[in-house]
This record gives structure tokens, sequence and C-alpha cells, in this order.
């Protein structure tokens, strides 16, 4: 999707006109063009596709089109998994052409920017950054993820699902020990890197000071913007001056987040979220024994206490000095179902559905009481809005970042138009070059499969795709099939929902199927539960697959709950499809800062 935002709207030269009637503030309009405009790039979970194992382990497949060998996990592992692994390099790529296009210079990376915290994969993407750092002076600030990194002190790792050049899968390992166990290679490019390495190797990109920061900072120095230098702030920022002290292990864990002001007025906050808890006998390495987290601000909100008071620090500098704050994290701090949770968790289950990284109300209200207003997430693979309203009527604004290597290929752009509105759009990658260069390799390994292990064929219908956008969003179908309905959905209600068209369903639950009946594909079985993973995860690009006369009906369905009875999970499905469907907009929208309210653009 072409971004619509062309220039400074009428509404902002209309506001500096009058401004200027009325006071010397004519600056604001002269600065204009200053005002910066940041993309946010989330979940891109890079692979290196044409890595190098070394020497003595796997070479890759050798490539016709003069291309290094490719190294490139199986299609079947893509299609059981929750993202891309291998197309995502290409849709990185062309992302950031884009960006280069438009002209944008300050690029945030929410999380999950490699596939686990490799080295392989790490440095590929430090090559990538820098590449664009100097060819079109764009900047870069990242946060970590829970895939990177995935441990953190690091560790031994691998993956068993690199495809071979007959079409099987292939093993590699770091660990020495599990050679011969699922792994045939060995290579240390796939173990995991812990904080330090990810973070020295990614130096340039805002987990340090730059020279053309104005201002940097991190939880444990004092805020002071007065007496700021660049020499102070590289000297304070050394890893092991950013640590705190686990509770349960005394040992200390380091902690990446930070603020810069990259341009005047501006202040990102960096909001490491990333939780580690010690594991083990005692007989291991103090250092060794760690498991990570996914869930985010529900359990960092009591584990990084400390995160919090500093919060409420750079909120009162940040207002003190006029500055506009724009929080991001890997994790998102709003309820991103529309409100639709507890009746999800009573429908699917507490542990189902990903829902226990929804942030808890009183976890919202913490951060929002700390300051924080306006917070750009990923971790989900959604593009979303959500307004939470606490009980003291503080707001926070959760914009939900989709990932470049799922269902909607997307990032985020925000204007900071004027004094009071913040344009944010959502561009589409639609057409990725090259996004194509391993489909005959994935043809070599359904015919593999088809011979030898016909229990795991995919469809291969995903390689007839004209484009990336189809690409994933055939992904997702995949996915929804696969694993979704078997894993998230109660057995009966899973059946019921693929092998039932919409008349079928409305005609089950007793209502008028007269006017559904001329509904596009109502008659199309399994629609309805594609319909709900589009809407679920997409948002407003969801909609508009979904066509307007078939939301129209998800979104004013009227149904009685019955305490029991044979349709009460299909009611219950239907509820949670309304309100999953009543959300605010997700594509382009207006925030109005003052008031913290989402306007349709």
């Amino acid at each position: 999707m072409k971004s619509p935002f062309k220039a400074p709207s009428f509404f902002f030269f209309a506001a500096c006109f009058f401004l200027f009637s009325l006071s010397n503030i004519s600056s604001l309009c002269a600065q204009q063009s200053l005002k910066p405009k940041v993309a946010f790039v989330s979940d891109i979970h890079l692979q290196n596709v044409y890595g190098d194992f070394g020497k003595d382990s796997f070479q890759g497949i050798s490539m016709d089109n003069g291309q290094p060998n490719a190294t490139i996990r199986s299609m079947r592992a893509q299609i059981n998994s929750t993202r891309l692994f291998n197309e995502n390099y290409f849709a990185l790529i062309q992302a950031l052409e884009n960006l280069a296009e438009q002209q944008i210079k300050l690029v945030v990376l929410p999380g999950d920017y490699t596939d686990d915290g490799q080295p392989m994969n790490v440095r590929k993407l430090a090559k990538i950054l820098d590449s664009y750092s100097r060819n079109y002076g764009m900047r870069f600030f990242i946060t970590t993820g829970n895939h990177d990194p995935v441990l953190p002190f690091g560790g031994k790792a691998g993956k068993r699902d690199f495809l071979n050049m007959d079409g099987s899968e292939v093993g590699i390992t770091g660990d020495s020990l599990l050679l011969g166990k699922g792994y045939t290679f060995l290579s240390d490019s796939l173990n995991y890197w812990g904080y330090s390495d990810i973070m020295n190797t990614l130096e340039p990109y805002g987990f340090f000071p730059h020279p053309e920061d104005i201002f940097w900072t991190h939880p444990f120095e004092e805020i002071d913007y007065e007496s700021y230098s660049f020499k102070k702030a590289e000297s304070n920022s050394i890893l092991e001056s950013r640590q705190f002290i686990d509770e349960k292990s005394g040992l200390k864990l380091p902690d990446a987040s930070y603020v810069v002001e990259p341009v005047e007025g501006l202040w990102l906050l960096a909001i490491d979220g990333n939780v580690y808890q010690q594991t083990g006998s005692e007989n291991q390495s103090p250092f060794d024994n760690w498991k990570g987290s996914s869930v985010g601000f529900n359990q960092a909100s009591q584990l990084k206490k400390h995160q919090l008071d500093w919060i409420k620090k750079v909120r009162t500098e940040a207002d003190k000095r006029g500055r506009l704050l724009i929080s991001f994290s890997h994790y998102p701090l709003a309820d991103f179902n529309n409100g639709s949770t507890p009746d999800m968790k009573e429908l699917f289950g507490e542990n189902k559905m990903q829902l226990a990284r929804v942030p808890l109300p009183q976890v919202s209200q913490a951060y929002s009481d700390a300051g924080i207003q306006i917070h750009f997430a990923g971790h989900m693979h959604q593009n979303d809005t959500e307004i939470f309203k606490g009980e003291n009527g503080k707001k926070l604004v959760n914009i939900q970042v989709p990932s470049l290597a799922a269902f909607p290929p997307a990032f985020k752009t925000m204007s900071w138009v004027d004094a009071d509105s913040l344009l944010i759009q959502t561009q589409t990658l639609n057409q990725v070059e090259d996004f194509k260069s391993f489909f005959d390799l994935y043809q070599r390994e359904y015919e593999f499969l088809e011979k030898n292990e016909p229990s795991k064929l995919w469809d291969s219908q995903i390689l007839s795709v004209e484009n990336y956008w189809n690409f994933t969003n055939a992904h997702l179908e995949e996915l929804t099939k696969t694993r979704f309905l078997k894993e998230d959905f109660p057995k009966d209600l899973a059946e019921l929902l693929q092998n039932s068209s919409l008349m079928e369903l409305i005609n089950q639950l007793g209502l008028d199927k007269q006017s559904i009946s001329k509904l596009e594909g109502a008659d199309q079985a399994g629609l309805v539960i594609q319909d709900f993973y589009r809407i679920k995860n997409a948002g407003d690009f969801g909609k508009q697959l979904v066509g307007k006369d078939r939301m129209e009906l998800y979104q004013n369905l009227t149904l009685e709950m019955p305490e029991s009875g044979e349709n009460k999970e299909l009611i219950q499905f239907f509820k949670i499809l309304k309100q999953l469907s009543n959300d605010l907009p997700s594509s382009d929208f207006w925030i109005k800062i003052s008031e913290l309210e989402v306007i349709e653009f």
C-alpha cells in the first residue's frame, strides 16, 4: 500500500497561520521540513540465506543463478512456524529500499531482528544496516526481543530443518554432543549469542551512544541533559555499568534499555522487556543454566522494577524540556485483542492463543502511570491499535507493528506533523524482489517428501503465488490448518469451523440465513476460520480481504450466550469475532497527542 501522506496537511498550515498571528512561534512552521519521520520495522527474524557454516560443515545448496550456496530452512519447517525463515531476508532488503526511496532516515527495530540471535545472522544484519547507513544516511535504533538474545549469556544451539541438496532436511548444531542425534553437521555459527556479543556487534544502532545523538542515556546513570557530552556518555555506556541484580540468583543481568534524542525534540525510549530465569542444577555454571521467556511485561514489571522508576524520570525530564517521548519495545503494553481476551480465555484456555502475552490491566496501568503514552511493539505479528484507559483516567496508545516474516508483511511510519498530531501509516510489502529465489528448491523438497515422507507434504499451491503479500497470506492459511486449529481450538469446534460454510453455521445458530445466502463465499467451507485469523492478525488489511458484506455481518451479529448447549462454543467464537471486527483503525490513522485519541485517516 502506497503511503497516502504526501505533504503537510491543510490543517497544519492553517494552524501555523493562526499561531503566527497570535505569537512569535513561526519557527514551528519554518521547521516543518525538519519534523522527523520515523519508520518501525519489526520482527524481521533475519536468517542469512547465503551463510557460511565453516569449511568442515554443511556447505549449503549450489545455485544455478550465480548466487552463493543457499543455506535455507525447509518449506515444511516454514509452514509449521508462525514466521517465515527464508523469504523475509529479501523482505528486509525491500523494506529498506522503500524507506531509502522515501528518504526516511530514522528506523526503529523493535526486537526479533534475527532468527535466534546467532552469530551468522547478527553479523549479516550488521552488514545490511551498515550498508544503508553509509549509502542513505539512515540511523537505526534497536531493542531486544525474545529471539535476540535467547539467553543472557549465550549458549549452544542448532536447527534440525535446513534444506539439503536432495530435498531432505539436515541438522546443524554447535554442540558436538548432539551429533548423530538429529544433527549431522557441527558449526558454532548457529549458537545463541548473549547480550555482550549482540550489543557489541550492533553497537552503532542505538545500544550505545552515537556522535550524532543530541542526547543518550540508560537506566543506570543520572539524566543530566544540560551537561551531556558524547565522550562522557560513551564511557558510561559499557555493559558492566548497565546491570541489575536478579533477585532469585543474586547474579547481575544486563539491561539494554536506553533513551536517545536523535533529532531535536524527539526522544525514543527503548525498553528491554526480556526476562530470564535461572534453571538447572547447582553443578552447572551459573552462566549456563538460564531460560528465556516470551511473556513480556507481565513478568518484566515484576522482575525489572527498576525500569518503572527510570521511566518516570524520563517522562519528567522529557516533559520539562517539551520533548515528544515515544517508547518502543518488543512487547505490547495493552490488550491487543480488542477487549476479547477474557472471552478467549474462557473458550480456548488461558495458555492458548498466546494469551499469556496479553498485558494484564494492572501492568498496563503501571506503565501508563510511569509515563508511557505512545508505545510501538512487535512480538505478536499483528497489525493492531489499542488504547488502554486506566481507572485514574490515564491513557496509553499501543501500536502493534506487523512482522516482515508473516501476514501482513508491513512496517509502520510515524510522521510528526505538528505539535499535537502524529500520522501513523502502515506500508505493506506487496512486491518483493527475488522472493521466489528458492522456489525451485522447494519443489525439489516437495518431490522428496512425496516419494519418501508423504505425511509431511504441504500444499504446493503456495509456490504459485504472484507476490510476497499473497505468499504470506498463503502461509497463514496453511498455518491455520496445520497448527492453529489443532493447538488452540477445542477439537469439536475446530472440526465444525473447518468443515462448515458460513451459511451452515448461521443456520445452526437459528439465525436468518436468507440475507446470508447472497454473501460472497457464504457456501465455502472453512472460510470463517480464515476470516477470523485475517481480522485478528491483519486488522484493517484483513477486513479488506474479508470484504464489506461479511465484515458488516461479523460486526453486527447479535447472539444470546447460553449457559450450556451444543452451540455454546460456536456462539462464544462469533462473539469474539465480533469484538475483533469492531476495532480501532490500524492501517492509517492520526494520534492527537494531547488527548491520546486515535482518529481515522
